[in-house]
């Protein structure tokens, strides 16, 4: 009788067991169903090696610990990657950011003073970027893993060290608003984060060329350049230095214009003035002349005759000018006594 009942019991037991095992594969198995969103990509990992990828939809895998999905961005998404943020652990974390105003805060300490560069023309100038990337390749992005975050770093310093030696302060942001306007540096400052764009890239492809491609492209990266807080003082004081230098030398060009306005208005007058009794000169040496001139223009008269005739010519002129002729007989010693003032 007891065997019959062991014998049911077993295969209770045994049923309720394969029911178990069957019931823990299902669930097991139902771990390598997944979803792969609209907008992303999946890298199927078998054992630590690629195996496929795949697109949005369904996706049935082996579970884990068989097959391991890594979800990506799709290709048009664009992934933001801020480097400065690895300067976190840095005791100035908290002391480089913006002082509003003033520029960026700095520190004692130099090795704190990091994203500051260098221009060409020996200024310094910080740059706070925020570096968005895609993902063309995700089977090389999945196998680079770690070293991309690194890799995109350096190029991004490479790159803003590049490019801030080759150009001066004023073609990155307007340090003089006197130089604001000059076409070539406004250019330069419009083409600035474009410039820093197709330099990193050309860092990674020279690097992909060298220890393989990472499988990114960087599409976009916001530059927020500013100048070092006690730099912005300097500048503003060169700034109102300069101001009143122009402002001075403003002042001195309109005194030295009013002054040479009259300086050629006294010319001016002096030259009519000497042209007007050159003139009158010439007048009164030609009314003096004329007589003589016309008397020698006849050849018919000698020397003599022409000195009667201007003699004559002369008394005639003072006699019709004078009032009164009295004669004096000759060899007398008479006085003769005229009132009135002296000719």
């Amino acid at each position: 009788m007891r065997a019959p009942v062991l014998a049911d019991t077993l295969t209770w037991s045994f049923r309720l067991l394969f029911a178990l095992v069957a019931l823990l594969a299902g669930a097991w198995l139902l771990h390598g169903v997944q979803r792969v969103p609209a907008d992303s990509r999946a890298v199927v990992m078998r054992f630590g090696q690629v195996v496929r990828t795949a697109g949005p939809g369904l996706l049935l895998t082996w579970p884990a610990p068989i097959d391991a999905v890594i979800l990506l961005p799709s290709q048009g998404r664009q992934v933001q990657f801020a480097p400065d943020v690895l300067e976190a652990r840095s005791p100035m974390d908290e002391g480089m950011q913006d002082v509003p105003g003033q520029g960026a805060a700095t520190s004692p300490n130099a090795r704190d003073n990091t994203w500051f560069f260098m221009t060409g023309d020996g200024a310094l100038v910080h740059l706070r970027t925020m570096l968005f990337y895609q993902i063309d390749d995700p089977v090389a992005f999945v196998t680079a893993g770690d070293h991309i975050e690194p890799l995109l770093r350096r190029a991004l310093i490479a790159a803003a060290v590049h490019l801030c030696a080759s150009r001066s302060l004023d073609g990155i942001l307007v340090a003089r608003p006197e130089a604001a306007g000059t076409p070539r540096l406004a250019t330069q400052r419009e083409r600035f984060a474009l410039d820093l764009v197709s330099e990193v890239n050309r860092r990674l492809a020279a690097a992909a060329d060298t220890h393989g491609g990472m499988g990114i492209r960087v599409a976009r990266i916001d530059v927020v350049p500013s100048i070092p807080a006690g730099a912005k003082e300097s500048f503003d004081s060169v700034l109102t230095v300069a101001q009143q230098v122009e402002r001075s030398l403003a002042d001195a060009r309109t005194t030295a214009e009013n002054r040479r306005q009259m300086a050629e208005q006294n010319r001016e007058r002096a030259l009519d003035e000497a042209r007007a009794r050159a003139q009158e000169a010439v007048h009164k040496a030609e009314e003096r002349s004329a007589v003589v001139l016309s008397l020698g223009r006849d050849p018919s008269l000698d020397r003599r005759t022409v000195v009667d005739q201007i003699y004559r010519e002369r008394v005639r002129s003072i006699f019709d000018i004078v009032g009164r002729v009295d004669t004096v007989p000759a060899g007398d010693h008479t006085h003769v006594l005229i009132s009135g003032a002296s000719p």
